[in-house]
């Protein structure tokens, strides 16, 4: 059978991301599961970068993913609560900086910091139920 014209276009599993900044830290990998990240280590001639994972209810202590930093693109960050009843209850509180001013966030949300701003760090706390999380930038390597 031959191969569909678009198929290396779909990712399916995760490759793990090599080379990370130091601002993105170690996590336990018990409560934040990667699913897949687009780039061009994934997608030939992928022209942005993205990455999707779970945090999961669990852990005991706060999840801090990254901390403080900018970047020359700007960044798409997202938290998406899994209840069904109330979609936009996050099931957890997250605490993220922007620009130096720190948000408590319980809503599920989406938030685009533009190149340059500082943002970070970004903690989850008390998370009772799974959360989808995204990043997607206009760049083809997270740096």
């Amino acid at each position: 059978m031959a191969e569909k014209k678009n198929a290396r276009n779909v990712v399916d599993y995760d490759k793990p991301v090599e080379g990370l900044p130091s601002h993105r830290l170690k996590v336990d990998p018990k409560f934040v599961k990667n699913i897949v990240h687009v780039g061009p280590d994934t997608v030939p001639n992928a022209e942005f970068y993205s990455e999707a994972k779970w945090i999961l209810p669990g852990s005991e202590k706060e999840i801090k993913e990254v901390e403080s930093h900018t970047h020359n693109f700007g960044e798409l960050i997202g938290c998406f609560g899994f209840n069904y009843d109330d979609i936009q209850d996050l099931g957890a509180e997250v605490e993220f900086t922007v620009d130096n001013k720190t948000y408590k966030i319980t809503k599920s949300f989406a938030s685009f910091v533009p190149a340059g701003v500082q943002h970070g760090p970004l903690i989850f706390r008390n998370v009772k139920r799974p959360i989808f999380h995204f990043i997607a930038a206009d760049t083809e390597k997270y740096e």
